[in-house]
């Protein structure tokens, strides 16, 4: 079970001292998850795989979520679901030995909250849109060409020279 208020924050003492090779799954399901007022990941769920290694431990997870975002095109509401694999390593050297490494710190937790929003985030596109055609909004009158057309898009006639 993982405390509500930090529900990536992984008690490791027991994995420490068992042997190279050893690993422990731990499932999560967090439900909503504020990153800031507003920006929240809904249904976030997912698995972290800790395994013992001669460093220290190494993370592969696997998380899901969903975000609330807006089409750039037409401003909808768009509920775009987000997947996340990534793999971390921790060790118990003082100085990592590669930029990739995080340290063990000394209170025998690790807190995978920052990989699982980063990554997560990362899935985010730059443009997200409703749907590829999406038509946009009127740049006179905004309406949702998606739903209707407006006397400022008329639809061409067939065999007109537009």
């Amino acid at each position: 079970m993982h405390h509500p208020k930090r529900p990536f924050r992984i008690n490791i003492g027991l994995l420490i001292n068992q042997p190279i090779g050893y690993s422990r799954d731990f499932p999560f399901e967090v439900g909503d998850f504020f990153i800031s007022p507003d920006l929240i990941l809904h249904e976030l769920t997912g698995t972290a795989v800790l395994g013992r290694t001669q460093p220290g431990l190494q993370v592969n997870a696997d998380f899901q979520a969903s975000i609330m975002v807006n089409c750039v095109r037409c401003l909808e509401d768009l509920k775009l679901p987000l997947h996340a694999v990534f793999e971390e390593i921790f060790t118990f050297e003082t100085h990592p030995l590669s930029e990739n490494e995080q340290i063990i710190s000394g209170d025998g937790y690790i807190n995978l909250e920052p990989f699982v929003s980063d990554y997560l985030l990362l899935q985010i596109p730059i443009k997200p849109l409703c749907k590829h055609n999406c038509k946009g909004l009127c740049s006179i009158c905004g309406q949702n060409l998606n739903q209707a057309t407006c006397e400022h898009h008329k639809e061409p006639v067939e065999g007109s020279l537009i």
